[in-house]
This record gives structure tokens, sequence and C-alpha cells, in this order.
């Protein structure tokens, strides 16, 4: 019963004191210079940049005196076709 205890009581202090540390805390998703640093700490060539992103996206902005076109009206559904009399290969 002793033993449950005092790891009863042990587990929230070591909980406690591994979040209070003062060491560096490892990041889950590094920074480019993070991983160049990195990189050259462990011996692998350095990285070449490849330039800057390919996709660029232009934004114009509408003039203040634009005014938005009236909503159109649905267009109208064509009649259905209607046929009189019996279904192909139907017996007579």
């Amino acid at each position: 019963m002793t033993f449950l205890r005092t790891s009863l009581l042990a587990l929230p202090l070591l909980v406690f004191a591994a979040s209070c540390s003062s060491g560096r805390v490892d990041a889950t998703n590094p920074t480019v210079a993070e991983m160049d640093r990195l990189d050259v700490q462990w011996g692998l060539t350095q990285r070449k940049s490849r330039g800057a992103p390919r996709r660029t996206y232009q934004y114009t902005a509408p003039a203040p005196n634009y005014s938005m076109p009236a909503d159109a009206p649905p267009p109208a559904t064509a009649p259905r076709e209607t046929i009189q009399g019996l279904p192909p290969g139907s017996p007579q």
C-alpha cells in the first residue's frame, strides 16, 4: 500500500519537474533556418535555394464606381416531351 501511495505522490512531481525544465524544447515543425542549421550540424551538404515561389496571385480591386450587374432570371425549362401511345416493345 505504501508503494502505491508513494507512486501516486511521485508521479505528479515528476510530471511537474519535467514541464519546468529549462532545457531546449524540440520543435515538431522547425523553420527553414533551423533545418539548414541542423543539416550543417549533422554533416549534410547545404541545400540550395530554388528561388521564389512559382505561383503568384494578382488581385485588382474593382473601381469604386463599379456596380454589380442585375441578377438574370433563371432560364425557363423546356417542356417535357409527351408521347401518345404505348412504349416500344410492349404487347399490343
